[in-house]
């Protein structure tokens, strides 16, 4: 088996830099394009997918044709000219639904477009709609009040993940070439592998976090701005990010979606001290790696696949060292922190309107208002600290590799077996949720299948800023013999 198995996944379907290089080569045209996509949408096994909370097809043909005139005129196209995309349904697109994946605002319009979506509107891609989540981003399934639940078109008897489960769904019935979604404890690296496509969460402050909601203040667009994100902890580490189906992909629309940040990294990086090539990889990296096994219950096929990923970095030269407890102390810290910051925002927004709130996230946002100022600056100062400790690890080392789950792909209710043990919930997510609290940035890749042929990925996580090394790496890792 191969870390190839990505492009095996994806098999003959075009990733975004092919469809652009086609685009504006002239040898597609960017309407024949979305006319593929809608018809993949609204076929009876898309439409049985249940991805999409609103599509957009007029506005994106108009969009489409517009490419296509350009070109034919001579000139310039973006980098993303023609490419079909899709944006999470908390991230705000102007003129469209902005609903949380709530039936509470089920009505309420955007009137603002993040920054993170307008950047990859500027380089020529085509918007086709919003896709599902569960309410307010808050579960590991795609199952949305609003909308219902979300399949996996790739794998029917699992969940596509959560909380960006449209997204990841989309990509993988070959509808979006890129999509964009969040992260907070894992919401892009987890669906990502249930599917079997690949993600990158930027690190923290890397691509604006504009335009999501419920936002400073509870404010879903009423008053003509939907600002940042939530204040605490869900401000603090959430990260808007993409979806893709391969690596180049990835590079290609972070650069773009962190706009002036990403100048910043590149120049940064290009000046960094670098270790010597090793011969047939072009660089030679130092790498810690960890089977996640201090996290929580990891199947020994897991272990195994690790095991074997070592070996073959270590036998390309890259300096390997297994370092069980990485990011270990990370977990308990974030679980705590999690539970008692005060959700003001989100208390704000359902204000007036709990009755079209689940009565589970109501009771989750209410919760949260009850712990005492102590209680949140104690939880505080233990993720400070214990970032503070993971970060250390990570400055030895230019890589640090995790599984992305102790096992694949959860049933269609989001259980998860490992060796006999149920896991559901959050628990399936620790091991995303100890690399969120260190603020890096993280690609979830797979690399290998599991005993059901379902896709198991890795977490490649770098330093602060190094989203371009992250990649770097995912991508020799494509590559790479296992």
């Amino acid at each position: 088996m191969t870390a190839s198995v990505l492009g095996e996944l994806n098999g003959s379907v075009l990733d975004a830099t092919a469809i652009a290089e086609a685009v504006r080569a002239g040898s597609l045209a960017a309407v024949n394009v979305l006319a593929a996509a809608r018809t993949l949408a609204q076929s009876p096994a898309g439409r049985a997918m249940n991805a999409f909370i609103t599509e957009d097809w007029d506005r994106a043909a108009r969009a489409a044709a517009a490419v296509d005139r350009r070109r034919q005129a001579g000139e310039d196209l973006g980098p993303l000219a023609g490419v079909p995309f899709s944006v999470k349904d908390v991230i705000a697109v102007a003129g469209l639904p902005i609903t949380g994946a709530s039936k509470a605002f089920a009505d309420t319009v955007a009137t603002t477009t993040a920054p993170a979506v307008q950047r990859l509107l500027a380089a020529d891609a085509v918007l086709i709609g919003k896709t599902n989540c569960p309410e307010f981003a808050f579960g590991v399934t795609c199952d949305s009040p609003l909308l219902g639940r979300t399949g996996n078109p790739r794998f029917p008897a699992n969940t596509p993940g959560g909380s960006s489960g449209g997204e990841a769904a989309s990509l993988a019935a070959g509808i979006s070439a890129l999509g964009v979604g969040t992260d907070f404890g894992g919401s892009l690296r987890w669906p990502a592998q249930c599917v079997g496509i690949t993600a990158l969460r930027p690190g923290v402050g890397s691509v604006p976090g504009d335009g999501q909601v419920p936002g400073v203040g509870g404010n879903f667009g009423a008053d003509g701005t939907v600002p940042a994100a939530s204040p605490g902890i869900q401000g603090s580490l959430q990260t808007i990010g993409p979806m893709a189906r391969s690596v180049r992909d990835l590079r290609t629309a972070f650069l773009l979606m962190s706009g002036a940040e990403a100048r910043v990294v590149a120049e940064r990086q290009e000046s960094s001290e670098r270790p010597e090539p090793s011969e047939g990889s072009g660089r030679a990296f130092r790498i810690a790696w960890s089977d996640g096994a201090a996290l929580g219950p990891v199947r020994a096929e897991v272990t195994a696949l690790m095991e074997r990923l070592a070996a073959a970095l270590a036998a390309e030269g890259h300096t390997v060292r297994r370092q069980p407890d990485l990011f270990a102390d990370c977990l308990a810290p974030y679980n705590r922190l999690r539970a008692v910051d005060p959700m003001a925002d989100h208390a704000a927004a359902v204000r007036g309107r709990e009755d079209g709130v689940t009565a589970a996230n109501l009771q989750t946002i209410q919760s949260s208002l009850a712990a005492t100022a102590a209680d949140v600056e104690i939880a505080w100062q233990a993720a400070n600290a214990a970032r503070s400790a993971a970060l250390t690890q990570i400055a030895a080392v230019d890589i640090a590799l995790l599984p992305v789950a102790g096992g694949p792909a959860g049933d269609t209710d989001g259980r998860l077996d490992i060796d006999g043990h149920s896991a559901e919930g959050w628990e399936i997510m620790g091991h995303c949720r100890a690399v969120t609290l260190t603020g890096c940035p993280a690609v979830s890749l797979p690399v290998g299948l599991s005993a059901e042929g379902l896709p198991l990925s890795v977490q490649i996580v770098a330093g602060p800023g190094a989203e371009l090394t992250a990649l770097d790496f995912a991508a020799m890792l494509e590559k790479l013999d296992i």
